[in-house]
Parts: structure tokens; C-alpha cells; sequence
């Protein structure tokens, strides 16, 4: 896996557009939370000591090989999957947008847009499994919760195997803790055919408000095993 992933810090090659937070000010309807802004993930990460496998979870667990099971090992651009987009990178930076009837998570790795349906319509019939499945939310107070189905499956970090069918139900809650602007998360898995019972883990999104969600650029170079395309290198170069 070798994303050559450029950005202003690091490389002088490319520009950003800068994305501010928005300051707080938007409110959900009958609830008293204002999440809108710009957040990076903390580095803790809470999960089970022990995860509760099914047999077949089990087996899956232990042929995982992060060299063959990670898509970015064939394609360095393969696109991020739920849950494991909510853990890529050590501080990934987030950004919440309340729209009506609408949730956006713009999360910088990955470039990844997820869109959070308000309105309680459910997913229709014959909707197809994807990376990022289909997400609802709903608000109870000042707490938001988000059920996420129809997932093509993967696994819970794409560096451990710990699996995902696409079977499962996710539901992530967030909040605040009193007089505090971070948002606390936690993600509860309801997968059947990989777990005994659910699986719960959580982190704590750092409020941001001079944070930027990058672009993020990438040119895949291929194979781990093959030669890299020096060309696409060559080609993503002269464009900026």
C-alpha cells in the first residue's frame, strides 16, 4: 500500500482550500445539542478486552491478513467502509453540517461524505449494500443517535481483523458532557453472524473550531507487489 497522499504541510505541490468550522448556532429540532463544526479524533479509542466471537467470527478473525484483506493494498484509493472510516487515522478530522432533514459527516480520510437521514424515511426496497451503508439518525434531547444498515461488510479496523458482516446494525450515539465542546461516541455492533452478542467501542472527537478538513488527494500506485505507475505519479504532479 503505498497512497501518496499530498497535502500543503507536507508537500508544497498542492494548495487547500480551507474549510472552517461552522461556529455553533444551528439547532436540531426538539433537541438542545448543536454538534455543527469541525472535531479530530483522539487518539484513546475504547473497545472490548475480549471480543465475543462467533465460531465463524472466529475463523474469519484469525485469517485475516491486513497485506490481503485491506483493499488499499490493490488499490491505494479504494474507498474508506463503515465502521472502520470512524477509527482511519490517529486524528482524523471531521466535520458536522446540519441541513434540514439531513446529517453530513464530511471526514477528511478518504475524502468520505457520509449522509445521515433525519426525516425517519427507511431505506428502499432493493437499496444496494454499500462501503458507508444507509444511515438514520434521530434526536432524543441532546443526544444523537445514528442506525446504519445495508453494509457490504469488512472489518472493525482495517489493521485487525475483528469482522463485519453485511448483516450488521450499527448504532453510533454522540454527546457532550456538561459544559464541555468535545463530542463523546459510541458505537454499538449487532452483528449476529461474527459476534455472540453486541460489540461495543467508543472515542472522544476533539472540538476544533481552527481545524481544516483537507482534500484529500490521492494517486494509487498500484499493487504492493507490482512496479508503482511513476506515470500517475508524473501526471497527479503536473496538474497542480
Amino acid at each position: 500500500m503505498r497512497a501518496l497522499l499530498f497535502f500543503a504541510t507536507v508537500i508544497g505541490v498542492i494548495s487547500h482550500v480551507a474549510v472552517r468550522a461552522q461556529a455553533p448556532g444551528t439547532q436540531a429540532a426538539g433537541s438542545e445539542a448543536d454538534f455543527s463544526g469541525i472535531y479530530a479524533g483522539a487518539r484513546t479509542i475504547i473497545e472490548p478486552d475480549v471480543y465475543p466471537f462467533t465460531d465463524k467470527g472466529e475463523r474469519a478473525h484469525r485469517a485475516y491478513d491486513p497485506l490481503v484483506g485491506d483493499p488499499r493494498q490493490v488499490d491505494d484509493c479504494a474507498p474508506e467502509t463503515m465502521p472502520a472510516i470512524l477509527w482511519a487515522g490517529t486524528l482524523n478530522t471531521m466535520q458536522i453540517i446540519l441541513e434540514d432533514d439531513m446529517i453530513v459527516m464530511r471526514l477528511e480520510h478518504g475524502g468520505t461524505v457520509r449522509s445521515i437521514h433525519m426525516d425517519g424515511v427507511m431505506p428502499p426496497t432493493g437499496r444496494p449494500h454499500t462501503e458507508l451503508g444507509y444511515s438514520m439518525g434521530r434526536w432524543s434531547e441532546d443526544v444523537l443517535t445514528v442506525e446504519t444498515t445495508h453494509l457490504t461488510g469488512g472489518v472493525v479496523f482495517t489493521s485487525r481483523g475483528y469482522p463485519v458482516s453485511s448483516e450488521a446494525h450499527l448504532t453510533e450515539r454522540y454527546w457532550r458532557e456538561a459544559g464541555e465542546d468535545n463530542l463523546q461516541m459510541e458505537l454499538l455492533i449487532n452483528d449476529p453472524v461474527n459476534y455472540t452478542r453486541p460489540v461495543k467501542l467508543g472515542r472522544e472527537w476533539l472540538w476544533s473550531p481552527d481545524e481544516q478538513v483537507r482534500p484529500w488527494n490521492c494517486v494509487s500506485l498500484g499493487p504492493r507487489d507490482s512496479a508503482p505507475d511513476i506515470d500517475a505519479l508524473r501526471r497527479l504532479l503536473n496538474q497542480q
